[in-house]
């Protein structure tokens, strides 16, 4: 027996359950509280982060709503309403909202029904309200993706300016950074993470508590978008694949199979309340974007090359000239901002080279697939299609070619529409949507540069940890307190953040129209319509019910629009007299017309003062409103 005295110069002791002395070396010791004095670290600074990219919205958190403009932030204000309106005051079914689009009521399918927010986010709601509780999932998307890339990172390397700096590139990527101004499921990213690590611990050490963590993760995810949903099933799978057959083959041991199938029935349990909706709407309308529309909305490999859109120094030239945008819908051009940081592409180049983690492996392949898909039907530039010029003869053939390919396919869909005087160059997403049915309903395949810009952030931390050990010196002092390792990481981290920084995004007003107050004053709860409908098909119209509490004969979705200018195109020509005949059996009362929706709404604005069906009530701003002459 050694005696204590001589153990105390070796390591602490402490008496086991068996009397015996344990050493603790004084190694371990220190290795552990650094450990945790790094992850206090990476905490405060994405909780800081957090609050400095989204100054000054914790100031106004009950207040006013992050966003570029009154847009889609207004639905999903009014989604988060509606579950607990519905759900609380009510007591009804919160997918059906039978005053919107009345007398047909409206089917909340028609786009994202975002549980993760309406219906998780139900307590928080009740308790504070629809704002609060929209603010809070916005600024969480920020500090639990960071916080929960570095954990993933810093697993991986031992590194915490790895993990640090991975977390950075992936909270502010401009794709995230951008959907964070109005697009509340799509800014909610922080599941990915989540998931990735509970996949990773569970592959590896073949614990119960890392599938559930992974199952979490999932559930945040798809639970989210319905984009996301999609992406983590078509992706995660490459990624779990690679990683057992490169990491943990005993992961699919007799031992861990009942795990294997509790998790499968986890994935149901989640999915399937979120397809059913779909799948009853899906039964009585088509969930199809038109291919064109796909082509549009999807990504081209500029757009990854180019720098953020949002930077407060170049950003605003860069949405001017490099996204091929035209210049009267400048707001279409933050949808294409997805630049990857170029600090990041050369520890990207460099953890490609360098890093032996099993993980690597299994990153590259997700992000490839991910990178092809979010390019969309066809290749293009900016956007403006790839054309080889070729002769006509042979433009011909190879259209119908495609065509025949597409008959033999589920969706049978014409190919006509990418058709142009050259040749096209198809790609895996025109035969993953002729192939997958559902796929059809997805509109914007860039979406899919979500994983791209998470596989980049992730292997560029494997490759900032080689070049932190390889490259960089402990005992060389910078400063007297501050060694070389340590200085390099905050330079790049820093620089990383300068190149990635967006310009404030603006705080918008949560409030009625004055028409909406003046519609309010009016007793009896009638019907309303409105015009152009680039105006009423649009999301802010959405959260205006709530303020006037009248019926509307219209909506918004992401299917909806499409559906609903092919179901009723007399609509496109009001006031005629088979639009006021529609209008009539829809028992609409008074006619909106918003003359701020230009060049549509002053171009109508004479044609409504002299329809003989309809007399002008007054004008609220740039709203008109005129009563339906019986």
């Amino acid at each position: 027996m050694i005696p204590c005295y001589h153990q105390l110069r070796i390591g602490l002791v402490f008496i086991s359950k068996q009397g015996g002395i344990v050493p603790i070396e004084w190694d371990y010791l220190i290795s552990s509280i650094k450990k945790k004095h790094y992850h206090i670290f990476a905490i405060i600074f994405f909780f800081t982060l957090t609050i400095v990219v989204t100054w000054p919205l914790i100031t106004q958190i009950n207040k006013r709503v992050p966003g570029w403009f009154i847009a889609d932030n207004y639905e999903y204000l009014w989604k988060i309403w509606w579950f607990k309106h519905s759900i609380i005051d009510l007591g009804q079914n919160p997918l059906i909202e039978p005053d919107i689009f009345y007398p047909n009521g409206f089917n909340l399918a028609h786009g994202e029904l975002t549980p993760l927010h309406t219906l998780l986010g139900l307590p928080t709601t009740w308790i504070f309200g629809e704002i609060l509780t929209y603010n809070i999932f916005a600024l969480l998307s920020f500090f639990l993706t960071g916080i929960v890339t570095y954990f993933l990172v810093f697993r991986w390397t031992g590194n915490n300016w790895a993990g640090i700096f991975s977390g950075v590139l992936f909270v502010l990527n401009p794709y995230h950074t951008v959907r964070y101004g109005g697009i509340l499921p799509l800014m909610s990213i922080e599941g990915i993470p989540i998931l990735l690590l509970g996949l990773d611990l569970w592959i590896e050490k073949i614990k119960t508590r890392w599938m559930f963590l992974a199952l979490s993760g999932f559930l945040i995810t798809s639970w989210a978008s319905v984009y996301y949903a999609f992406g983590v099933l078509l992706l995660f799978p490459i990624y779990t694949v690679f990683k057992i057959f490169s990491g943990n083959k005993n992961f699919l041991n007799k031992k861990n199979w009942k795990n294997i199938v509790i998790f499968f029935s986890g994935l149901a349990l989640i999915i399937v309340p979120l397809a059913i909706p779909y799948l009853i709407l899906r039964q009585k309308i088509s969930l199809q974007i038109p291919l064109t529309d796909t082509d549009y909305w999807s990504a081209s490999f500029t757009d990854y090359l180019i720098p953020s859109g949002i930077h407060p120094l170049w950003g605003k030239w860069v949405l001017s000239n490099l996204l091929s945008i035209p210049k009267e819908y400048p707001q279409l051009a933050l949808e294409f901002v997805l630049g990857i940081s170029f600090i990041g592409i050369l520890f990207f180049i460099y953890g490609l080279r360098e890093s032996k983690k099993d993980s690597k492996k299994a990153l590259v392949w997700m992000l490839a697939i991910a990178f092809i898909l979010s390019l969309g039907p066809r290749m293009k530039i900016g956007r403006h299609p790839l054309v080889i010029p070729a002769p006509a003869n042979v433009v011909t053939a190879f259209n119908s070619t495609m065509d025949i390919i597409s008959n033999l396919l589920p969706t049978n869909e014409k190919y006509i529409g990418l058709a142009t005087n050259g040749l096209t160059v198809p790609l895996p997403a025109l035969f993953v949507r002729w192939l997958i049915t559902p796929l059809q309903g997805m509109r914007a395949w860039n979406r899919f540069a979500l994983f791209v810009s998470f596989g980049v952030s992730l292997i560029s931390g494997l490759g900032f940890s080689k070049w932190y050990t390889n490259e960089l010196s402990k005992e060389n002092k910078i400063f007297k307190l501050i060694n070389e390792k340590t200085f390099a990481s905050l330079i790049v981290i820093t620089f990383a953040m300068f190149e990635l920084w967006p310009q404030t995004t603006p705080l918008q007003p949560v409030q009625p129209r004055k028409v909406d107050i003046w519609l309010s004053e009016n007793q009896g709860n009638f019907n309303i319509m409105e015009f152009p409908l680039t105006s009423s098909l649009s999301a802010p119209q959405m959260l205006y019910t709530k303020y006037h509490e009248k019926r509307i004969a219209f909506a918004y979705g992401t299917y909806y629009p499409y559906w609903y200018r092919e179901k009723y195109p007399e609509l496109e020509h009001c006031p005629n007299v088979d639009c006021i005949r529609l209008l009539k059996t829809w028992e609409v009362e008074y006619v909106l017309l918003s003359i701020d929706d230009k060049p549509v709404g002053p171009q109508l604005e004479k044609k409504f003062r002299d329809s003989e069906s309809l007399k002008l009530v007054g004008q609220f701003d740039t709203e008109i409103v005129y009563k339906i002459i019986e």
